[in-house]
């Protein structure tokens, strides 16, 4: 009995098969190595303030990435100081100030300074949020 031999035409396609199979591990060998890219933790500078203080300041707001020291603290506001602080809002507030985060929007906030169960944890309380118009 004999074997069949493949015509040109099928060893063609069979190496044609093997090249794509061969990539494909390749390719799958490539991804499964790489890590997905982690985003820098945000660095809380500590400022001077009084505890129970009013806070009033224009600048922008984006999410809480990490561990907070006080559970209520969502956001962080970045003043025209290049300060940054941690915020908390209750939900009506907080609701404004989500729309902000993610449209990258300039917002004036008015709150009270407020100290975090964990020593040298203060925030400020968002009592009331107001979006600044852009001409843009």
């Amino acid at each position: 009995m004999q074997i069949p031999t493949p015509t040109g035409l099928e060893r063609v396609q069979m190496s044609s098969l093997i090249c794509v199979l061969f990539i494909l591990a390749i390719t799958m060998a490539l991804v499964s190595c790489s890590e997905p890219e982690r985003r820098r933790p945000t660095t809380i500078v500590a400022q001077p303030f009084r505890f129970g203080g009013d806070f009033d300041e224009v600048g922008k707001v984006s999410f809480f990435q990490g561990e907070s020291c006080a559970s209520q603290i969502v956001f962080v506001f970045h003043g025209a100081r290049s300060t940054t602080i941690s915020m908390a809002a209750p939900f009506r507030v907080s609701k404004v100030l989500t729309g902000a985060a993610r449209g990258r929007k300039t917002v004036h906030v008015s709150g009270k300074w407020r100290r975090g169960k964990a020593p040298g944890c203060s925030y400020v309380e968002a009592t009331q949020v107001e979006v600044q118009k852009s001409f843009w």
